[in-house]
């Protein structure tokens, strides 16, 4: 683990090397770009020297305008096709409700971390389901399915969101499966809830293209940077048992204030510390209680959900 010269952040030695020993690292959090190492060797062309470009903002903060904007030609996929008779048909199969306030929780796990950019697009928790399929890479890649996630303001607060994981699948399916297809971003849309869904990653030639997102860049270009701290977390999480406050977080109940948390995250807890947060998480209402905290004023879409 290394420190961020920038934010402070504590990251995963992640980027590559530069053909020459040293290594280009990115920080997941601020996007801050440095090299680590001493360069050992001449490379003896710039081509053999694979970089990562610096991401212009890993900020997965809101990027919307007055009027929505096409980037290069790229749009996203459609949310609706034709039908056989002509007829507009949606791709959605919306889960039903399984479980109802006060029904026991079981958990083993329990992870809490700050939400940094609190867009409604990591977390995306929007159509019957929350999931967390981009930023916060080391919690998708060891998540299993039954384990809380309780994601803070930035201080710790705040409680942004709880959710237990239902699902852990891999970002092809995540894309190929009817029930997400919907998750995918509509960047002309001139409702938000549309612009910032997080089916961002399309299989393409044993790969993934960046769907201009809320991770690409201004123009809709990908971003190596974000790309490759999304695709590095393996997974995506799917909660159908959640309740996201947003804006209206309430304070972080004395009883939970063990999982405060700086920057990264915290899963190291006890077993008494683990059933207090599932008997608090059980008696929660479920489903989207308000607006994410950065979200555009006047636009209701985050209620058509």
């Amino acid at each position: 683990m290394i420190d961020c010269s920038n934010c402070g952040e504590d990251v995963e030695l992640r980027g590559v090397g530069l053909g020459d020993g040293r290594h280009q690292i990115t920080c997941e959090r601020c996007g801050h770009s440095w090299t680590r190492g001493t360069a050992s060797e001449v490379v003896a062309s710039p081509t053999l020297a694979r970089r990562i470009t610096p991401a212009a903002s890993v900020s997965c903060g809101p990027r919307w305008d007055d009027e929505p904007v096409a980037t290069l030609n790229r749009e996203a996929p459609h949310r609706e096709a034709p039908g056989p008779d002509g007829v507009t048909v949606s791709f959605v199969p919306r889960r039903g409700r399984t479980w109802e306030v006060g029904d026991p929780v079981q958990t083993n796990r329990v992870f809490s971390y700050v939400v940094v950019h609190d867009t409604g697009f990591s977390p995306h928790p929007f159509r019957g389901v929350l999931t967390l399929a981009c930023c916060k890479p080391r919690i998708r890649r060891v998540a299993n399915v039954g384990d809380i996630i309780v994601g803070l303001s930035s201080r710790s607060e705040h409680v942004v969101y709880a959710a237990q994981v239902a699902d852990v699948i891999g970002f092809e399916q995540y894309w190929t499966n009817p029930q997400y297809q919907e998750r995918r971003p509509v960047m002309t849309s001139p409702q938000i809830v549309h612009r910032v869904g997080d089916n961002i990653y399309q299989p393409v030639d044993g790969g993934f293209r960046q769907l201009p997102s809320s991770h690409s860049r201004s123009d809709g270009s990908e971003d190596s940077g974000t790309k490759w701290t999304d695709l590095g977390g393996n997974h995506v999480l799917v909660c159908d048992r959640f309740t996201y406050w947003g804006r209206s977080g309430p304070a972080l109940p004395d009883e939970l204030q063990f999982l405060a948390v700086g920057r990264g995250h915290r899963s190291n807890f006890s077993t008494d510390q683990i059933d207090t947060v599932a008997r608090w998480f059980a008696d929660l209402p479920g489903g989207v209680l308000d607006a994410p905290t950065q979200w555009k004023t006047g636009d209701q879409s985050w209620r058509e959900t």
